[in-house]
């Protein structure tokens, strides 16, 4: 699902609780009225906006990452994603 999202592109999760997708393609790009520089700005917009909780790559020295856990059941996880799959859909230039 990530990787439907313009501007996100996520590898496959290898044995971990976690997706990791480079968000680069989406700083700098208008959200809601919001210019997010860098995925710290992004992950607090995501929470605000969709309110789902990821956290910012630079917590892991990897700016223009977020990581999302999936540790939690399957309807959660659609229900998130499809939240930020939406409001991300509204980046623009």
């Amino acid at each position: 699902m990530l990787n439907e999202i313009d501007g996100v592109v996520c590898p496959e999760p290898e044995g971990a609780f976690y997706a990791y997708p480079s968000v680069k393609a989406l700083l700098g790009k208008e959200i809601r009225g919001r210019r997010p520089r860098n995925s710290v700005e992004l992950a607090a917009l995501i929470l605000e906006e969709a309110e789902v909780a990821v956290v910012p790559g630079e917590a892991f020295g990897t700016p223009g990452y977020l990581r999302l856990s999936y540790a939690l059941g399957d309807e959660d996880l659609v229900e998130g994603v499809s939240r930020v799959q939406k409001l991300l859909a509204e980046a623009r230039d």
